[in-house]
């Protein structure tokens, strides 16, 4: 399913413009993550705390798309653009994450689901001397790593090893691909309308699965649908479900 055709390109489009620079690393995630547990326990204090990714008083951006095609994601790769965790200079940095997944059996029914499943693996996630500290829905994503963390090693290595692993376990995932950006608020800016994007797709696919109203005229997001032709295909499905009496 190619609902984020457009965001896809955009990303290795923001990534090609960057690749080269100094601040531009990759790795490759092969073994499984060994960080050990937090015990459901792991709350970091500000007196604890040796960073903070993507406070109010910085630049924030996540977002998570997904594609049936395994060759548009690069499995286990980490892309970082910017210093990592153990390498900032201050108590806080902007945060840019964008996490892709080629996945499996997405449909006209399942999709809304399988995307707040796959989302949700992020609060999951119980690694000592990590806490998310909160999430928007406005794709801002806010974290704390404690001091002691980072002392023995924290790094995007481990929090990205760790989110493709858990990812992983799902059936339907095929690959997952994770990119943090650190480097200014103007990187972190340039994710900002490509997450937008994403997330009025997803607005708009929740809005037919759970309202089952196809009203163009009166939606929100009409233009959303037209300039997606995978969208409007799986409303042309819903809708004819609908007609059949074959709906949810």
């Amino acid at each position: 399913m190619a609902l984020f055709e457009k965001q896809f390109t955009e990303i290795r489009d923001f990534l090609k413009q960057r690749e080269g620079t100094s601040a531009y690393r990759e790795f490759v995630h092969a073994a499984p993550a060994s960080w050990p547990s937090g015990m459901r326990r792991s709350v970091v204090l500000a007196q604890d705390m040796a960073v903070e990714l993507g406070s109010p008083q910085e630049e924030s951006s996540s977002c998570l798309i997904w594609h049936d095609d395994p060759a548009r994601v690069r499995d286990g790769h980490i892309t970082l653009i910017g210093p990592d965790i153990g390498e900032s200079t201050g108590k806080g940095l902007p945060f840019g994450k964008v996490v892709l997944v080629a996945a499996d059996g997405f449909n006209e029914e399942n999709s809304y689901d399988r995307y707040r499943e796959l989302d949700g693996v992020r609060y999951d996630l119980d690694l000592k001397g990590y806490m998310m500290r909160a999430v928007s829905q406005y794709q801002r994503e806010w974290s704390r790593v404690s001091a002691e963390a980072v002392k023995d090693g924290f790094s995007f290595g481990v929090l990205g090893g760790s989110l493709i692993d858990a990812l992983r376990r799902k059936e339907y995932v095929r690959a997952v691909e994770v990119i943090f950006v650190t480097a200014s608020r103007g990187d972190v800016s340039g994710l900002v309308p490509i997450a937008d994007g994403a997330m009025r797709i997803i607005g708009a696919l929740n809005k037919m699965l759970q309202e089952l109203e196809f009203d163009c005229d009166t939606c929100d997001n009409t233009d959303v649908c037209n300039d997606v032709a995978e969208l409007r295909s799986m409303r042309e499905k819903l809708m004819k479900k609908g007609e059949t009496g074959h709906g949810r």
